[in-house]
């Protein structure tokens, strides 16, 4: 499971990308956004990209201002379907 920082700017999303990129496969990648506390465009469009690749992401534990922000971008519908417990 790969857990997002409190603040996803373009360096968290930089620092991610390698690991989100290679934990790519057919079943869905595992995401924590349990912490995030602000999120910007670099890591909402990482997120949209792993979330149309081949398995999909799971979203665990989505923080409130995390599900604030998809639902501002209307990325909810990209990002969250495959939200897990």
């Amino acid at each position: 499971m790969i857990s997002l920082p409190p603040i996803c700017d373009r360096g968290a999303a930089s620092a991610l990308y390698p690991e989100i990129a290679e934990s790519l496969g057919p079943a869905p990648l595992a995401i924590d956004a349990a912490r995030v506390e602000r999120i910007g465009q670099a890591m909402l469009q990482l997120l949209v990209s792993a979330a149309r690749s081949e398995g999909g992401i799971a979203i665990h534990q989505p923080s409130a201002a995390f599900t604030a922000a998809l639902a501002l971008t209307r990325l909810d519908h990209v990002v969250m379907e495959g939200i897990a417990a």
